[in-house]
């Protein structure tokens, strides 16, 4: 090997040497800082996996306990049970209202509510009459039509009212027989006023209130308004004599989506012969003054020449209760039209107190999904 050779070789391990001093002295340490980082890296995203892991299984349990939770609480809900307890029922023979049988016991447990326990049980709370639409029932009996008060009642109750405070009846046939034709052949008939009123007057005097509330619902809202205001009454079952006003013995009334102008599906009277009678059914009236458009006329108009039931009962000044409010839907199947009869919202009642409107609600829901407003409008006077 020559000396040119020799050093040829040397200063290549010498660069080599330096190469690997350098490598050693400034990159590796930055790699192995990157290969640390790399790892704590990898470390915080499996331990994000896993928290994301826990916190999915922690969502679903939570879930499953809510839904849970919700089965439970439908599944065991509590329907309150009639007929109207002995003590009431002993009370109506003794008093001469045996043959109205406000227990409706054709019916069942499901045909009424209300009365004492116990024979000097209390009353400190204003009694509240719950009264059903067409076709319905006391309470629940089953859907679509005929599921009654159970929910009020039992909000009620936990409200801590009892049921020597609450009380219902059905009144006519309740569609649970299975025939829906019954709903379409209902009026406000003598035969409905009278049984009503009377029932009215056995709880007045049964509780020996100064005052009661009433809450109705649909078809019940305009019987029970003409219940209260009294005087006379030409129906299709004959002529009577309701008696004398009883506005001043009622706290509250509440109408839930009521007919109280007529209803526009009966412009043509002959639609449902029976519902939309122009004597004691729905009929809202062939026109409006000039207009022809029942639900949405081109112009206000005063409405004339509609059901002479109803017509009478919006124009008598016998105020209802004290205080006096309505509820309706703008979506409700039954009424239709956004509920509007001749420009006008037909659950209105003439001089109420307030409103309350659904955007949501259909027609029996505004019965089975309002227990609260009920409550605050017969306690509170909120609504």
């Amino acid at each position: 090997m020559g000396e040119k050779d020799w050093l040829t070789r040397s200063e290549n391990n010498y660069w080599i040497y330096w190469k690997r001093e350098l490598f050693a002295i400034n990159v590796l340490p930055e790699l192995l800082k990157l290969s640390n980082n790399e790892r704590k890296m990898k470390k915080k995203r499996e331990k994000a996996k896993k928290k994301k892991k826990h916190t999915h299984k922690m969502l679903i349990w939570i879930l499953i306990l809510h839904l849970c939770s919700l089965v439970k609480g439908q599944g065991s809900r509590i329907r309150p049970s009639g007929p109207l307890t002995d003590d009431f029922q002993n009370w109506l023979v003794a008093n001469g209202y045996e043959s109205l049988n406000f227990d409706r016991p054709d019916i069942g447990p499901s045909g009424s509510f209300g009365g004492r326990t116990r024979r000097n049980q209390k009353i400190i709370r204003e009694p509240v009459i719950f009264v059903h639409g067409n076709a319905d029932a006391a309470l629940y009996i089953q859907p679509p039509l005929a599921t009654g008060w159970s929910r009020s009642i039992q909000y009620f109750l936990e409200q801590n009212y009892t049921s020597a405070e609450l009380y219902a009846t059905t009144w006519g046939d309740t569609w649970a027989g299975g025939n829906i034709l019954t709903a379409y052949s209902t009026m406000h008939t003598c035969a409905n006023l009278i049984y009503l009123r009377k029932f009215l007057t056995a709880v007045l005097d049964y509780t020996g209130a100064s005052k009661v509330d009433i809450i109705a619902h649909s078809f019940a809202v305009p019987l029970m308004r003409k219940v209260l205001k009294g005087g006379k009454l030409i129906a299709t079952d004959g002529n009577c004599v309701l008696g004398k006003p009883l506005g001043h013995r009622v706290d509250t009334f509440l109408g839930i989506s009521g007919a109280n102008y007529g209803l526009c599906v009966c412009q043509l009277a002959q639609t449902v012969p029976a519902w939309c009678n122009a004597l004691d059914g729905l009929y809202p009236g062939y026109t409006c003054e000039d207009q022809l458009i029942c639900a949405y006329p081109d112009s206000e108009c005063k409405q004339k020449n509609y059901s002479a039931f109803l017509e009478n009962l919006n124009n008598d000044p016998n105020r209802e209760a004290d205080h006096v409010y309505a509820m309706w839907s703008d979506v409700d199947e039954v009424l239709l039209l956004r509920g509007m009869t001749w420009g006008k919202p037909t659950s209105r009642i003439p001089g109420m107190n307030g409103r309350w409107v659904s955007d949501r609600n259909g027609h029996m829901a505004m019965k089975d999904l309002t227990e609260l407003r009920q409550y605050e409008a017969v306690v509170h006077h909120s609504i």
